[in-house]
């Protein structure tokens, strides 16, 4: 039987981010017990749909999405394989399965350290979040994030510079390439990192891709650094996150004002401020003896984290590279109609699912899950998550979600000691 078909299957037949897989994997020994399996009615009444899926074993679509995977190089790591990192199995609502490009390492035998951020870094941000990334990989750690705008890319880019290794987890399908301008990006983890994401090749799309893909880049890490972050930004839900799979979370200090309000916010909270990499790595020295040690930078190197030039490195670009940089790149007039994209090719770009984006000015939080998260704060009471998810029933991870997304609109307020109250009166 064809592993990847039968975890394409599952994901199909459970859908994304379902806290029913977490209860199948514990009932299970292989993927291939579960599709044999002729009955699911363990999974409660409540679960017909699912439990329908899961015994019509139906593979037609399956085997579709698994064409379509080989036809662009797409690799899949499932729940039962050696290459899924544990660290990632141990979490409340693990992934069925990773979909990856690049090149695949077993991440629980290298110390791997998440660094995010804010989509709009300054260039404070970009400088000291490459030094970070340089230092950890020249540690020899892996360096996980998201490949957004800012701050992940800045932490990709400082990690390729040290010549280390480095994995950006999508919120979007694998293949597509989101956002645009981060095309020659995709093509350098493609031969240098690796490139995974829940969502396989044409997968549906939801509001919630992007915030729940922050839990697979702190379950796949040992530790998560948070860089440059506004009091509302993306990187704060991957700090809860964290804080909730009991991993070590770290903040770099910023400058007062709204760039670092949230980054500055953490500190408050209690979460440790570090002002070098090595503060960081230390701990992990004893997890990993012969995997990481301490970097220790030249002098210019140091100098240079502190201005605007780029980590670890003294050398400055001409203004011809610069130039070529923002070169647009200009789609090729071939019919590929019939044929699927090339990863990170320019038909790949240009077929890049359009994602709203923050300033579009709609409401980002599920009406129904915010009103039942307000119906518990009722008179001024401030909560946390934990608390949260006790009295709505719903999940750590829609709570952490929806929480975010209603700070953003405005709905609740963050207070002292992580807990939340509602900003209505």
């Amino acid at each position: 039987m064809n592993e990847r078909i039968t975890y394409i299957w599952l994901q199909q037949a459970l859908g994304f981010y379902n806290r029913l897989a977490h209860d199948i994997f514990n009932r299970f020994g292989s993927i291939r017990e579960i599709y044999e399996c002729e009955d699911f009615s363990f999974l409660g009444e409540k679960r017909e749909k699912y439990i329908k899926r899961l015994e019509s074993k139906d593979l037609s679509s399956a085997y579709e999405v698994a064409k379509r995977c080989e036809s662009i190089g797409v690799q899949t790591i499932g729940f039962y394989s050696e290459l899924y990192p544990k660290k990632l199995k141990d979490i409340e609502n693990p992934p069925v399965a990773l979909h990856a490009l690049g090149t695949i390492k077993q991440l629980d035998k290298i110390p791997c350290i998440a660094i995010v951020g804010t989509r709009n870094m300054t260039e404070y941000g970009k400088s000291v979040t490459e030094n970070f990334a340089y230092n950890f990989a020249k540690s020899g750690a892996c360096v996980v994030s998201g490949l957004a705008k800012g701050v992940d890319t800045a932490a990709h880019r400082g990690t390729i510079k040290a010549g280390g290794y480095t994995v950006a987890v999508l919120g979007n399908p694998i293949g597509d390439v989101y956002p645009k301008e981060n095309i020659k990006a995709f093509e350098t983890l493609y031969r240098r990192g690796l490139v995974v994401s829940e969502l396989y090749p044409g997968a549906p799309r939801t509001r919630a891709d992007f915030p729940n893909r922050n839990r697979i880049i702190s379950g796949i890490s040992d530790d998560v650094v948070i860089s440059e972050a506004g009091e509302n930004s993306g990187a704060l839900i991957t700090a809860r996150h964290a804080i909730a799979q009991g991993k070590a979370i770290y903040a770099i200090p910023g400058a007062v004002g709204a760039e670092s309000a949230g980054v500055n916010l953490l500190i408050k909270q209690g979460v440790p401020a570090v002002t070098e990499p090595s503060e960081v790595i230390a701990p992990l020295l004893l997890e990993f003896p012969e995997q990481a040690s301490l970097y220790s930078p030249l002098a210019t190197e140091r100098l240079g984290s502190y201005g605007n030039t780029s980590c670890g490195s003294a050398e400055s670009r001409s203004e011809n590279e610069k130039a070529k940089e923002k070169k647009e790149i200009k789609p090729k007039k071939t019919d590929n109609s019939n044929q699927a994209p090339l990863p990170f090719t320019e038909q790949a770009e240009l077929e890049a699912p359009q994602v709203r984006s923050e300033s579009e000015g709609e409401r980002f939080s599920d009406p129904v899950r915010a009103e039942r998260i307000l119906a518990v704060l009722k008179g001024r009471k401030a909560l946390s998550p934990d608390e949260i998810l006790i009295k709505t029933g719903l999940s750590i991870n829609e709570v952490l979600v929806e929480l975010t997304f209603m700070e953003i609109d405005g709905l609740v307020i963050a207070t002292a000691g992580g807990r939340f109250i509602s900003a209505k009166f």
